[in-house]
């Protein structure tokens, strides 16, 4: 013991004098240390310690509560000074070796940590506390199996401390395993009944597995143990849009930004719950505030583009997409966006090699490998017309012979002079327009409402109910240009082309500088094959 004390006294006092120890009063500080930690008051408690420490510099337990409470202020460093003093004079020592790991793992040094605390362990520190530091360390280093059996042997050492329970459970839902993260999330919570962040987690994990009622019961009790919880709120609001409660997960999302009105995350779910409400104008403006606050965002950029597409202003759409896509090369829904807008544009060559890198980077992406095939049978149908044969001329057939033709038949007159055939094709018969599905009946409700409800209907992808109401504000206002562009819009996502093309052309008749017109008549030109009117169009719609 004298000559650890003499090791620890040297290396900490380094060329200064070495003054004589008091004993005595280095135990009186130390007991007050004590009790500021017991209350948790640290800075004092740091105070006291360093008294003891400067009293009796020797004494390898006063420079351990001294680095315990240097932890605790945030100085780390210093704390890190004070045990790494004692692991070099008491080797033996597996408390200090905790402290050391408990100090990098506060500075993100995992590795490190997990090797202090494999040393404690080693030297025989059998306590939940060791157990539960080295699972939180292969947590961080992304060993998930050995951090649950750490808390497992954490948590039989002691049964009654809920904190280790609810952290096993988190490992559990990191890793996909969600029902076994519920019972440890029940198990913690019936131990500690207001542990906010249990049900938080719990909630979160009944989500995943699709147990929105229960979801939103867990995140109720967030709320009424911390009102003004973000995390609540944004997950509360994103279970409620699962369950088509849109206006109550606006609510949520809006309180939420409140709280961070920073957040961009909280702009893109405010915008998600008001393309469900079929208010697009409004989800755009929340997605180009999101872009505002995070311009290297791919996900920001990845939702304003789908707001464009939505409105038919499709380069602006693409052109967002292919920005999220050079933020985040490895974001395999910015590959499926993109793809998914050239399909619905029929440039269904570059459709196929952009769906094909969101499979290609994550195989399992099944609705982007189901439009993936579509593409390629669209390519292959253009293909196969490209590569047929023409059709073989049906055979002549041969006049009867001589013999059989009667000999007092008269002189067969001249053939009439045959005109050679034009190669222009006729015109094309102008559109028929087939009357729309009309909307029930609703007195009262004005063009503006059934314009909504239509373009409510199309973001929804219900083109009939889109058309019908839509119709019905086109009757009651039939000068609203914005009525027969929305429609023609619902149309062109029907692959109804002509009717489509017809309704553009009235839209940009009663507004000839309707941009989006001219943008929705060009998409729809370049689908009919008239290249140069969708050129043109895009002329005008800059």
């Amino acid at each position: 013991m004298c000559d650890r004390r003499l090791l620890l006294c040297l290396l900490l006092t380094a060329s200064a004098a070495w003054p004589a120890a008091n004993p005595k009063l280095a135990q009186k500080a130390y007991q007050e240390g004590l009790r500021f930690e017991e209350a948790s008051q640290w800075k004092e408690a740091e105070k006291a310690y360093s008294e003891a420490v400067q009293a009796d510099p020797g004494v390898g337990e006063y420079h351990l509560r001294r680095g315990r409470a240097r932890a605790e202020l945030g100085d780390y460093q210093r704390a890190l000074e004070d045990a790494n003093a004692v692991t070099r004079a008491e080797a033996a020592n597996a408390a200090a070796f905790q402290l050391r790991g408990d100090v990098y793992r506060k500075l993100d040094k995992p590795r490190e940590a997990l090797e202090d605390y494999n040393r404690a362990i080693e030297l025989k520190l059998d306590t939940p506390a060791i157990y539960n530091s080295r699972a939180a360390a292969h947590s961080s280093l992304g060993e998930p199996e050995q951090a649950i059996a750490d808390y497992t042997r954490g948590i039989k050492l002691r049964l009654d401390d809920p904190a280790p329970i609810k952290q096993r459970g988190n490992i559990y839902a990191s890793t996909g395993r969600y029902s076994q993260a519920i019972d440890d999330y029940d198990q913690s919570i019936s131990l500690k009944p207001d542990y906010a962040d249990a049900y938080l987690d719990r909630g979160f994990a009944r989500g995943q597995l699709g147990d929105f009622a229960r979801a939103i019961q867990d995140f109720n009790h967030v709320l009424a143990i911390q009102p003004n919880d973000k995390k609540a709120l944004t997950l509360r609001g994103a279970a409620y849009l699962k369950q088509e409660e849109s206006e109550k997960a606006l609510a949520d999302f809006t309180e939420a930004r409140k709280i961070d009105p920073q957040d961009p995350y909280l702009y893109l779910a405010r915008a998600a719950a008001l393309v469900k409400l079929g208010r697009s104008q409004e989800a755009l403006e929340e997605r180009e505030t999101a872009v505002r606050l995070s311009p290297n965002m791919a996900e920001a950029y990845l939702a304003r583009g789908g707001s464009y597409h939505q409105l038919g202003m499709h380069d602006k759409g693409l052109a967002d997409r292919t920005r999220a896509i050079e933020l985040d090369p490895t974001l395999p829904e910015a590959w499926f966006a993109r793809g998914s807008a050239y399909y619905l544009l029929g440039d269904y060559g570059k459709a196929r090699d952009d769906l094909a890198e969101a499979v290609r980077l994550r195989p399992e992406y099944e609705e982007a490998a189901q439009v993936l095939k579509k593409a390629e049978a669209r390519l292959a149908e253009r293909a196969a017309a490209k590569t047929a044969p023409p059709e073989a001329p049906k055979p002549i057939e041969a006049p009867p012979p001589v013999s059989a033709v009667a000999s007092n038949a008269a002189a067969a007159p001249e053939p009439a002079k045959v005109e050679p055939v034009k190669t222009q094709p006729p015109a094309p018969a102008p559109v028929k327009r087939t009357p729309p599905p009309q909307p029930a009946a609703a007195p009262g409700v004005s063009a503006e409402e059934h314009e909504r409800r239509g373009r409510a209907f199309t973001d929804a992808g219900k083109y009939p109910e889109a058309i019908a109401d839509l119709s019905e504000a086109i009757r009651l206002k039939p000068e609203l240009a914005s009525a027969y562009n929305a429609r023609g819009y619902a149309y062109l996502r029907a692959r109804d082309y002509q009717h489509a093309l017809a309704d553009f052309s009235d839209a940009i008749r009663l507004d000839p500088n309707y941009v989006n017109a001219y943008r929705n008549r060009a998409a729809t030109r370049k689908l009919l094959g008239d290249a140069a009117g969708a050129a043109q169009d895009l002329e005008k719609g800059k």
